[in-house]
């Protein structure tokens, strides 16, 4: 007697397929916002390095040119910019796209504008303040926030030092302490 012999059957069933399937959409749709998030305070964090060395830097060529740097907010969302100067107060500007000064005795040291494309937005309660040459000092302090919604954001606080220190507004941002 020739009989076939049936071999057990290899592969999946269609339940174990869907349920499969659906395990793996479960996961991902929870892992897509974790990876946005994530993405979204390495943007802010990068951006807030930059404006911190940014003032370091601003205090560093004060002492540098023996002359007052000026750092300078200009300018609202998607023109949003700041800006390192010599010369008058007021008398560079960055909103327009470009870095511009009125004055032949003024000079842009560097120019930054935000990325086209993200959220982020920066604030100051002080346009302008002015480092001078002497020990680096400000003459007006204030803070620069960034910010990517209203419950993340980062905060840098200018001392009359001419020193900024970091802290996180809203949302837990590790590595830094919260804002008063």
């Amino acid at each position: 007697m020739n009989r076939m012999l049936r071999s057990p059957s290899r592969g999946f069933t269609l339940v174990e397929l869907c349920v499969s399937v659906g395990i793996g959409a479960a996961l991902l749709s929870q892992a897509v916002p974790a990876m946005q998030h994530l993405h979204e305070l390495h943007t802010l964090k990068v951006h807030s390095q930059s404006l911190s060395s940014d003032l370091r830097f601003a205090r560093a060529e004060a002492r540098r040119l023996n002359a007052p740097v000026h750092f300078r907010v200009s300018g609202r969302g998607a023109n949003a910019c700041y800006l390192l100067h010599t010369g008058a107060s007021n008398d560079c500007d960055c909103s327009g796209g470009q870095a511009v000064c009125r004055a032949p005795g003024s000079a842009v040291l560097k120019a930054q504008w935000l990325p086209v494309g993200t959220k982020l937005q920066v604030k100051s309660n002080a346009e302008t303040m002015q480092f001078q040459h002497w020990e680096g000092l400000l003459t007006q302090t204030g803070s620069i926030d960034l910010h990517l919604r209203p419950d993340l954001g980062v905060r840098h606080v200018v001392a009359i030092t001419g020193r900024a220190r970091t802290c996180y507004t809203g949302s837990r941002i590790s590595g830094m302490s919260k804002c008063a």
